[in-house]
């Protein structure tokens, strides 16, 4: 994961004053276009990620519940959508820079929502805001606990081809060439509702 960390330059680095403001966690900017999100999160930095305690992690052995199929479907469908929830709440909020949109607190807590909202706090005083919108195909891992789900990982292949910054005056930012880059999420339950507690961004062209 190390070799993951770096300070974002570009605006394909521009979720990005996150590396300055989260220390220990990295920006790895989207090529060519705005930040496709750059988070490494408290495992790079020693610390655990955020979340309800005691939250085993999903991993693909996993046992499915004894419950429905159909059951079992939605809460994959739950996962996906405080995932990709999320993701719409910082795009809608970085065409703005504004980073403080109370969006995001639906859908990520902890050192998640911490890096993002710096990350937008970041673009503002840099003056930079986005257009368009980035692409995401992401597949979720549910981990159970007595029939009951506790934790979920999210695997995705994102790509900002579509998503760009720009300064104040109207003009792109320039940055890397843009790529595909593979996200992983780690969500918790709160309170019932899931959300985004741990993401790592990759380089580009890692998927």
């Amino acid at each position: 994961m190390a070799n993951d960390t770096r300070r974002s330059t570009g605006p394909g680095q521009r979720l990005a004053g996150v590396a300055a403001a989260a220390r220990g966690r990295a920006l790895i900017g989207s090529a060519g276009t705005v930040v496709l999100a750059v988070i490494v999160l408290a495992s790079c930095s020693g610390r655990a990620p955020a979340g309800p305690a005691r939250t085993a992690l999903p991993t693909a052995s996993s046992p499915v519940p004894a419950a429905s199929r159909a059951a079992a479907t939605s809460v994959k469908a739950q996962v996906l959508g405080a995932y990709l929830g999320m993701w719409h709440a910082y795009v809608a909020a970085s065409r703005t820079a504004d980073y403080q949109s109370g969006a995001l607190a639906r859908y990520a807590a902890g050192d998640a929502l911490s890096v993002l909202t710096h990350g937008l706090y970041h673009n503002y005083r840099q003056g930079i805001v986005t257009r368009g919108q980035p692409s995401f195909r992401p597949q979720a891992t549910v981990a159970y606990q007595a029939g009951a789900p506790v934790s979920a990982r999210v695997s995705d292949c994102a790509t900002s081809v579509h998503w760009h910054a720009y300064d104040k005056s109207g003009k792109p930012v320039p940055g890397g060439p843009p790529g595909r880059r593979r996200i992983t999420a780690r969500l918790g339950l709160f309170y019932g509702i899931w959300k985004v507690t741990y993401l790592v961004v990759g380089k580009a062209e890692t998927c």
